[in-house]
């Protein structure tokens, strides 16, 4: 036959019976010819098509070996069976029968294959007939059908229902197997022709190019639709296998809840593998972005140029995903078999991972070129984060709940939350978020990148159901770093954004934080007809599931220093805070009392302290009372008003020192004013508050309320107009101390003695406490604790202290000598009306002899009567 017409004639039987011709002449290959075959075309079929591997590599836990369990019974039979018979040199008769079956079985293929030759065209030697078979097992190795049985208990105790499923289901998986390691094996003849070749021009050169990274795109986009075909069918096959290969008998309702375990195995493995598949499916959609050039250096040599996504990110993938050593223990009590449904896990992950997956090297290039990321390390970055969220991942690592079981509905929430705000904040890139109010401080945590990097993607952390992209995360990380004001080139939604660049940060750029460790693991090598052996120690086997003493160390100091205290949840400490808040609250109330009672403190320096108290007992109620223990208003707000109310305190104090220097510029006693113009001076002093309060908040509402990533803008502004205020108070007290030593000096020149001291030490004590009070220097001091980084107990402490304010403003304001008597008469007046105190007599002389004239007068007329 010509070899032209030999290879329409195979080319016709492929596309009509698939690869069943080719297994039948590589079968008569094996048993009459002998490998690899007498002729050309059947020496070229054996070496492209035929010798795929006679055993598949499983890698387990050594101890898995161990009965009663065996991962080698389990896994075997989705290994693609051999020749029936043994290949062996066959007998002049035998031959000479087997011939004769073979031409009759085979539909004229044998001949079809023998009448090849070295001039039969290219295309059918190598990628023509590698597509052939992808495209053949695209239609005919899944197993029709199947796709919605519903492995229920009653199912799976059926053999007569449950036998021919899993046998379908398990003869497709072996043909998906086939077909891979067929097209792998085809695909290694795919060499870059020009390497070979010599006087090839540019016009060539780039055609031979363009030629070569289509034939390799091909390869990984059928691999990526042969891997998901196989995905596809281990959805379908995993339980009723685990089923068959664990001798379950147990009654209904333990079935029952095996099969609802084992379907949370399934979705575990699955999530790993879809990943893989999503990897593979992505890089052949790159391999055009590779470039070759010739080696300027080394004429007739050849550089092949890769962007930072290329095949190299497939090793990220874990070798062994030890979900048996993860989650067995925390497993066994609600399913004792749990150990063998996460070792069949690995099993087959380990089944795919090493047989079904074949990288493609690239080949006749003497150099290859790798585009740099341009990321410096990153271990000793860190960020401002949520410290709800960062609780509740040390929470999953220090307490991990077993994966089997479906996690409540709001847990499931809260993770999704924290996932979006833990992205949130890796947006702002914040290393420290300055902050005006304990609300926030408790709040927010500085945290090492890396570290929350491994504590967000460990396997008991909170991107369990996010399947392992390599080439997403390192996609979604260079548009983190890259793009910083462009979201838009994020492949993954803000619910998975953090999970896909901690991965890629973790892994790429946190040499600090590797978390190899070495794991012994044992092969056991599956042959195609039936048998296996074991077993190799691998001890250098790596995985990624568990943490370096430093990283460990980190999670530690992170938990003792900041998250402890939390949400105040010091239970030790707990009613002494509350006791304090109680009084704080209580004397403030008592402060405010006095100054709205007595008449005497209703001048204009006493309604602006009034208005002071008035500030701080409304920021007490919304912070202390409504936000702590009702939960209202969002933590947002609480704070956007809590810094607002301390600003308004500061600004009060600057109202009410400044009348300070005016009365001792001007001489002039707090009381000279009348009731009437003290009201119209404070109305005026409140406008010019307002005026000064608006404008700041209305500026840090408008940054935080139209865009979230403001918020340290935002902060930033309070803190400015605070640090500013207190600043002024500062000056107007030591103007005020400024003149009062002038005036002082003035009078010792002036000769003019008096025995009365300016003040007794009791006096100069309570002016100094006023001062410091007044000067809003606590707030600095309570602000700054906040933005202490690292003594959260210290900053508790300083929490506390600072309830002791109200009890603080009613000693210094109301137990003294000038105010303090005038609540004890009018408290002893109000008791008994007949009490008249120095201040309450009559004003002159006169007066009181009118009195006692008309007493007198009175007292006649009543006699006379």
């Amino acid at each position: 036959m010509h070899p032209a017409g030999a290879a329409a004639s195979l080319l016709a039987l492929l596309a009509a019976n698939g690869t069943s011709v080719l297994d039948c002449v590589c079968d008569h290959i094996c048993r009459v010819a002998g490998p690899p075959g007498g002729s050309y075309g059947e020496v070229r079929l054996w070496w492209g098509y035929c010798r795929y591997p006679r055993s598949y590599d499983v890698y387990v836990q050594c101890d898995e070996l161990a009965p009663p369990f065996s991962v080698a019974a389990a896994v075997a039979p989705l290994v693609p069976s051999g020749s029936s018979t043994p290949c062996r040199p066959p007998e002049k008769e035998e031959e000479e029968e087997e011939e004769e079956e073979q031409e009759a079985g085979c539909g004229g293929a044998l001949e079809a294959v023998r009448g090849l030759t070295r001039t039969t065209p290219d295309q059918l030697q190598t990628w023509h007939l590698c597509s052939l078979i992808a495209h053949h097992c695209f239609h005919s190795c899944p197993a029709r059908g199947l796709n919605d049985t519903e492995w229920n208990a009653e199912v799976l105790a059926t053999d007569h229902v449950r036998h021919p499923i899993l046998s379908e289901l398990l003869a497709a998986a072996r043909r998906i197997t086939r077909a891979i390691t067929a097209r792998f094996l085809c695909a290694l003849r795919n060499t870059l022709s020009f390497v070979r070749s010599s006087g090839l021009n540019e016009t060539e050169l780039q055609a031979e190019v363009a030629a070569y990274l289509e034939r390799l795109s091909s390869y990984w986009r059928d691999s990526a639709q042969l891997l998901a075909l196989s995905v596809e069918n281990l959805s379908q096959l995993l339980v009723p296998l685990a089923f068959e290969h664990s001798g379950h008998r147990a009654n209904d309702q333990q079935l029952h809840v095996w099969v609802k375990h084992m379907e949370r195995v399934r979705e575990m493995l699955l999530t790993k593998l879809s990943g893989w598949v999503r990897d593979v499916r992505s890089l052949s959609e790159q391999i055009p972005n590779y470039k070759v050039e010739e080696d300027q250096k080394y004429p007739g040599k050849y550089i092949l140029r890769r962007p930072v996504l290329n095949e190299d990110l497939l090793t990220f993938h874990q070798e062994h995903p030890s979900f048996r050593r993860s989650f067995s223990a925390l497993c066994e009590e609600r399913q004792p078999e749990a150990s063998q449904m996460f070792g069949l896990a690995d099993a087959l992950h380990s089944l795919y991972r090493f047989n079904l997956f074949y990288e493609i090297f690239t080949s006749g290039v003497s150099r290859i070129v790798d585009e740099e990321w341009q990321l410096e390390d990153r271990s000793h970055a860190t960020l401002s984060v949520d410290t709800d969220c960062v609780q509740l991942l040390a929470n999953a690592l220090d307490h991990p709940s077993c994966p089997l079981e479906d996690l409540p509905a709001e847990t499931v929430q809260q993770r999704q939350r924290c996932r979006v705000q833990l992205w949130d904040d890796m947006v702002q890139r914040s290393p420290h978020i300055p902050v005006t109010s304990y609300l926030a401080y408790t709040q927010r945590a500085t945290v090492n990148l890396c570290l929350l990097a491994w504590m967000t993607t460990n396997s008991f952390g909170i991107c369990q159901d996010v399947p392992f992209s390599m080439m997403q995360s390192v996609h979604d990380a260079r548009c983190y770093f890259d793009s910083p004001e462009d979201r838009s080139c994020l492949e993954s939604d803000a619910t998975d954004a953090i999970c896909s660049v901690s991965r890629a940060i973790l892994l790429l750029k946190c040499d600090e934080f590797s978390s190899h460790k070495s794991l012994d693991v044992c092969s056991v090598h599956l042959y195609t007809n039936g048998s296996n052996s074991t077993t190799d120690e691998l001890p250098g086997l790596d995985g990624y599931e568990k943490a370096t003493e430093r990283t460990l160390n980190y999670i530690d100091s992170l938990s003792n220093a900041t998250l402890k205290y939390k949400d105040f949840k010091v239970d030790s400490l707990k009613p002494l805070e509350i006791s304090f808040t109680a009084v704080n609250i209580i004397f403030r109330f008592l402060t405010a009392g006095v100054y709205t009672y007595l008449p005497q403190l209703r001048n204009l320096p006493g309604m602006i302290f009034l208005s002071f108290q008035v500030t701080g007992i409304v920021q007490i109620l919304c912070s202390e009372v409504m936000y702590r223990m009702a939960g209202v208003p969002d933590l947002a707000t609480a704070v956007l008003v809590d810094s607002a109310l301390t600003l308004l305190s500061c600004i009060w104090l600057n109202s009410f020192c400044y009348q300070m220097y005016a009365c001792i510029r001007h001489l002039r006693l707090p009381n000279d004013l009348l009731p009437a113009e003290a009201r119209k001076a404070f109305r005026r002093q409140v406008l010019y508050a307002l005026i000064a309060w608006s404008v700041v908040c209305g500026a840090s509402i408008a940054l935080e309320k139209t865009n979230r990533y403001y918020l340290v803008h935002s902060r930033i502004i309070f803190l400015a107009g605070i640090s500013l205020s207190i600043g002024y108070n500062l000056v107007c007290l030591g103007l005020v101390g400024y003149m009062y030593l002038r005036n002082k000096k003035s009078m010792t020149r002036l000769k003019i003695y008096s025995n009365d001291k300016f003040g007794s030490k009791r006096h100069l004590f309570y002016m100094s406490v006023k001062t410091i009070i007044l000067s809003g220097v606590c707030i600095i001091i309570r602000i700054g604790f906040h933005q202490a980084e690292g003594i959260a107990q210290l900053v508790y402490y300083m929490h506390i202290a600072t309830m002791v304010q109200g009890p603080l403003l009613f000693v210094f304001f109301t137990c003294n000598e000038a105010t303090f008597p005038l609540l004890r008469n009018r408290l002893l007046a109000c008791w008994n009306p007949h009490i008249i105190s120095l201040q309450q007599e009559l004003c002159s002389t006169a007066e009181r002899n009118l009195a006692l004239r008309r007493n007198k007068q009175s007292v006649a007329a009543e006699s006379s009567l």
